[in-house]
């Protein structure tokens, strides 16, 4: 079972956006949730999938349950407990891309400002710019859902890497060159130059950091009412295991 990926990239932006001395601004989730599921939107249903080890695929929409392409029969019980599962989960995918489109603006926008701090190229800007634009439409776009996809998270994350890193990796060394051979003067300019960047960009991250977290907070809120709706249905899958969407902690 893994860890749900918008809570590691929160986790990613976190550290991205750590600034010129790599500070972190830890985004406080509240909570640890996981699924064995990766889930996808099929018009207005869930589909829930899982092809390793459980080859198991469960649809969910308009209070309707499919296992395997069967329609479950529920109790009068159960049919409750899955309209309220999908009306919470619902409300849950808008929270969560609009925490995705916040966490990867934090990330790109921290290694922007790092990048062109260590080079004193303001060119780059623009073309920081377009990938801003990209990645912040890749993790809004309405046909994925950040919660639950590692595959989508993935897409997301590893082009802003692909990106800033080793464009910042090159600039730190050009940094570091132009410090070991210039005066003491000059030398003592660019280090009072970062140390500005620095703590500017400390207080903008960690200020953007804390303005998330209540929103993070709240999903994970009704992540665990999910978790206790999923745990109480009765219903099982065809080999008699329970369905079992999700996994939280409880609430704190």
């Amino acid at each position: 079972m893994q860890r749900f990926p918008l809570f590691r990239l929160c986790a990613v932006a976190a550290a991205l956006s750590g600034g010129v001395q790599a500070k972190e601004h830890q985004i406080d989730v509240g909570c640890s949730a996981s699924s064995d599921y990766q889930v996808s939107l099929n018009g207005q249903a869930f589909v829930f999938e899982n092809d390793q080890g459980r080859n198991t695929r469960v649809v969910l929409g308009g209070g309707k349950l499919f296992l395997n392409g069967k329609p479950a029969v529920l109790s009068v019980a159960d049919q409750k407990r899955t309209d309220a599962f999908e009306a919470e989960l619902r409300l849950l995918v808008p929270e969560s891309r609009q925490v995705a489109v916040e966490a990867v603006g934090m990330a790109i926008d921290a290694l922007s400002e790092v990048s062109i701090a260590l080079s004193g190229d303001e060119g780059k800007r623009a073309d920081h710019a377009k990938a801003r634009a990209k990645a912040l439409a890749a993790a809004g776009n309405s046909k994925t859902l950040p919660i639950f996809n590692d595959a989508g998270m993935e897409g997301i994350v590893d082009p802003i890497v692909a990106e800033f890193v080793p464009d910042i990796t090159g600039s730190a060394l050009g940094f570091a060159m132009k410090a070991m051979f210039s005066g003491e003067e000059k030398t003592k300019a660019m280090d009072a130059r970062m140390d500005a960047v620095d703590k500017h960009l400390d207080a903008r991250m960690q200020a953007r950091a804390k303005a998330l977290e209540p929103l993070a907070q709240a999903m994970c809120k009704r992540i665990q009412r999910m978790d206790l709706i999923d745990d109480s249905l009765e219903v099982r899958l065809p080999d008699g295991r329970p369905i079992n969407f999700l996994e939280s902690d409880k609430a704190r």
